[in-house]
């Protein structure tokens, strides 16, 4: 996942350089994007589609309308903190910032300090996932019982002694066939496939408010009065 790192510097050539330094540390260089020169509704776009606040972004288009240069840097989160911390290190401006320093008047006498403010700037980084559906094939063992209907024939031999009158003699000796019919029963066995679940996916999809704290700096100037020395002046021939 990546976070955007956005960085308002005086010039160009201070944007270049830390375009540069970003790179070394790590970050690709077609992920830092240099932008000046454009109207400032195309800075809010842009600042927009980073995941800022669309009334902060409008504050850096509007400041950079007078000139500077701003860094939109696409940093991996582990890299994020460290990307953020070097653009401090050339002085990355708040829009304010920017427009007093295009703005004011500056002479060799002039000594200043910064009143300097950490913002705690959220950029939104967007993970794509799901679940597919996916189907196997099982197979397991299956018994079941019938019961079978069986017929066997079975014979029998019994012994006789029994004289035959003449008339039935010639009755006995003639060729007969006599049968007896069984019934027996196998098992047969069919498949017959049902559906028996369906599984199906729906997306949902919904908003939710998270709230992110984080800890900022903020370095202050203080005015003090210098307390004067008194001396003698040397005199000169």
């Amino acid at each position: 996942m990546t976070t955007s790192i956005i960085g308002l510097f005086e010039s160009s050539d201070i944007a270049t350089k830390v375009q540069g330094e970003l790179s070394k540390a790590g970050i690709k260089k077609d992920a830092v994007e240099i932008i000046e020169n454009i109207a400032a509704s195309k800075i809010t776009s842009r600042l927009v589609e980073a995941g800022y606040e669309k009334d902060k972004a409008e504050s850096y288009g509007k400041a950079m309308q007078k000139g500077g240069a701003l860094i939109v840097a696409e940093a991996p989160d582990n890299k994020a903190d460290a990307a953020l911390d070097l653009m401090r290190e050339f002085n990355a401006l708040s829009p304010d910032a920017l427009l007093e320093k295009l703005g004011g008047r500056t002479s060799e006498e002039t000594k200043s300090a910064q009143v300097i403010e950490e913002e705690l700037e959220v950029g939104v980084s967007r993970t794509t996932g799901g679940k597919r559906l996916k189907t196997e094939v099982s197979e397991r063992e299956v018994q079941e019982t019938v019961t079978l209907h069986e017929e066997n024939v079975e014979v029998e031999h019994t012994k006789v002694d029994r004289v035959l009158k003449p008339e039935e003699a010639d009755k006995a000796f003639q060729g007969t066939t006599v049968e007896v019919t069984v019934t027996t029963e196998k098992p047969v066995v069919s498949k017959q496939a049902h559906v028996v679940e369906e599984v199906s996916l729906s997306k949902q999809s919904g908003e939710r408010d998270v709230t992110v704290s984080g800890t900022v700096r903020r370095q202050d100037v203080t005015v003090e009065e210098i307390d004067g020395k008194t001396g003698k002046a040397a005199k000169t021939a």
